[in-house]
């Protein structure tokens, strides 16, 4: 393995600029070849970075220069993708959700496995101060073991972002359609906070009651912009979940979760914004008071540097994926068991593989 692990990019949109920025500065990955089927975007990225534009996906997949792929596509073409890239001995960093189904996300999981490659997800958010701080108080017994947990994703995207996403770098329809999209509001934004709640807690989903609709989007839109849902967790915790893509005066700020215990209560910041971690305490806890609301600042990280370089130091030391297939199977089963419960109107019991218990 060279000393920095070189990344073929599969997919030159939106998604790709920060992580391609992040390649850019890093000291322990760099950028070796970009793909795209739209050669403007390709060549684009590669112009901006000095990188090389490979001439066919294939030829990027069979380069001997490039170590590790990061997969930015369409989500209905993320899993497939991955395994081409894994089946050519490259380790994978995919964007969520990785798979659209268990089935091919087991089977991505299976093949990494069977490979000694690392398969991770890009769930970038991890690392953003205010959670690693969360982590470390959830995980000491700083508000004692979770009872109650709020989620909200509250948004307004412009009705563009159907058909060209927030940029309008790669204009495409494919997010507003079932079948590539696979999901709306939850998968696309909420699965970040399901994400962290798992990476926060170590608690697992075991069953969910759930809604959804398409209410405000426009009418060629497939997908939910509206849900909501009642989620239970392994320790008998209760959460609500409450999403939306277009609801008016929404702000920055609406996009974050709340953790309550019997000694305290945890207010997470929007992973988007400047509000830092708030903490409420019943009794003292080390040198933090009890009986008000405190503010826990941060330092400023950049998420997208941090998960890449994690990523690049797993693969250099063959080691497994810090932000793994796993964790995307957890957070997929979830969602999948929210849109299975709003279609069949009960409640769904997520499968035990979903939710085995062990501290993340």
């Amino acid at each position: 393995m060279p000393e920095r692990v070189r990344f073929g990019i599969l997919g030159c949109g939106s998604a790709a600029l920060p992580v391609c920025a992040a390649l850019a500065e890093s000291s322990v990955a760099r950028i070796a070849q970009v793909y795209d089927r739209d050669l403007v975007l390709a060549s684009d990225l590669a112009g901006r970075y000095g990188a090389d534009c490979a001439e066919s996906l294939e030829a990027l997949l069979d380069h001997p220069g490039v170590d590790a792929v990061y997969v930015a596509v369409p989500h209905a073409s993320l899993a497939p993708l991955a395994r081409l890239a894994l089946l050519a001995g490259k380790a994978a960093l995919v964007e969520k959700p990785m798979a659209l189904t268990l089935a091919d996300a087991d089977a991505l999981i299976a093949l990494a496995a069977s490979r000694g490659l690392a398969l991770g997800v890009f769930y970038e958010l991890r690392h953003h101060a205010a959670f690693v701080q969360a982590r470390s108080l959830v995980q000491a017994g700083a508000i004692g073991d979770i009872t109650a947990v709020r989620i909200q994703t509250l948004i307004d995207k412009p009705f563009a972002y159907w058909r060209a996403g927030y940029t309008g770098r790669s204009p495409n329809p494919w997010r507003g359609r079932r079948a590539e999209a696979g999901g709306g509001v939850v998968l696309m934004n909420t699965s970040h906070l399901l994400d962290l709640l798992w990476h926060i807690t170590g608690l697992s989903v075991i069953r969910v009651t759930g809604e959804t609709g398409t209410l405000a989007a426009p009418a060629e839109v497939e997908v939910e912009d509206t849900a909501a849902a009642t989620l239970r967790f392994e320790n008998g915790a209760i959460g609500s979940l409450i999403a939306g893509a277009h609801l008016a005066g929404a702000q920055q700020g609406d996009e974050c979760f709340d953790l309550y215990g019997p000694e305290g209560q945890l207010r997470l910041p929007d992973p988007y914004g400047a509000d830092p971690l708030r903490l409420f305490l019943r009794r003292p806890w080390h040198d933090l008071p009890a009986g008000e609301w405190l503010t826990l600042p941060s330092p400023l990280v950049n998420v997208f540097a941090a998960a890449v370089d994690d990523f690049a130091r797993a693969v250099q030391a063959g080691l497994p994926a810090p932000t793994s297939g796993h964790d995307a199977r957890r957070t997929l089963a979830t969602i999948l068991a929210l849109y299975e419960s709003a279609a069949e109107c009960r409640a769904i019991p997520l499968p035990e593989t979903a939710h085995a218990s062990h501290q993340p």
